[in-house]
């Protein structure tokens, strides 16, 4: 009986999850990179490093359950990068010191637009979306 009503209460929560709306992250810019030539997308890197509390916050809050998520996935590849990752990046042009830090590429690997270092809110990433085309 217990366990039942747990199962019931917890339902709803597992439900909304599933159907959170979110961005899809690689993790690897190379395979990114050739399913942007591949599908004739842009690259949007986040930079990212391991014990940063408000990188995690970013992602919560800007990157899952947006207005904008679905053009994101439309229109880019995602890449999520943590600073001193195994797999190769191009780091001499994705440098940064502030995390997060967001990138903005076309599949050449030219920048589309000046990169979003600090925090970065769902209003600026939006704005963002409209102005690098």
């Amino acid at each position: 009986m217990r366990n039942s009503i747990k199962f019931l209460l917890l339902l709803p929560l597992f439900i909304t999850t599933l159907q959170a709306d979110h961005v899809r992250w690689l993790n690897d810019f190379d395979k990114a990179h050739h399913q942007a030539i591949k599908q004739n997308k842009k690259l949007m890197v986040l930079l990212i490093k391991k014990e940063c509390k408000g990188c995690i916050e970013t992602i919560k809050t800007t990157f899952i359950n947006q207005p904008y998520i679905e053009k994101i996935n439309r229109e880019y590849i995602a890449v999520l990068i943590t600073k001193d990752q195994r797999s190769s990046y191009p780091i001499e042009m994705l440098y940064t010191l502030q995390y997060p830090s967001l990138f903005f590429l076309d599949n050449r690997e030219l920048f589309v637009c000046k990169p979003i270092r600090g925090e970065i809110t769902p209003n600026e990433l939006n704005s963002y979306l409209e102005e690098c085309k």
